[in-house]
């Protein structure tokens, strides 16, 4: 298994990503991606050359998978990987783990959400810095 934490993950990101995904991503600074790959081929008794062959992937994209580098996977690459390994959720192969405090803070104002069908006030804050940073405008 391997965990890379959000802020390692937004220092290293994609050049070409704005300044809004990248902020909106820092919210979650504490939290982990974590890979289970590598957990899979050692219960299935298979090698990364083996799950390369079986979905059609390089050994170095399957390596790149595995050791959490690279930005990116995309949805057929997701796919082949879940019919290659039979698992039937996604996250039996990539999980997000949140800080408790962030995971309570999020599903209060999940519920908050949903049972009143209106933005939370954090959220509406949000929604309003990253329009006027994209718009070019400051919060001033």
């Amino acid at each position: 298994m391997k965990k890379i934490e959000v802020d390692t993950l937004i220092e290293g990101g994609h050049s070409m990503m704005n300044d809004v995904v990248m902020d909106t991503a820092r919210e979650l600074s504490g939290a982990h991606f974590v890979v289970k790959i590598d957990e899979l081929l050692k219960e299935r008794g298979i090698t990364q050359k083996q799950l390369a062959q079986m979905t059609g992937m390089r050994v170095g994209t399957i390596s790149d998978i595995v050791n959490g580098k690279g930005s990116s996977i995309n949805k057929a690459q997701l796919f082949s990987l879940m019919a290659a390994l039979k698992v039937t959720r996604m996250s039996d192969i990539y999980e997000v783990v949140l800080p408790e405090e962030k995971r309570k803070d999020y599903l209060m104002l999940q519920d908050e959400w949903v049972n009143n069908r209106e933005m939370p006030v954090p959220v509406k804050e949000m929604y309003k810095k990253n329009v006027l940073k994209a718009s070019g405008l400051s919060l001033d």
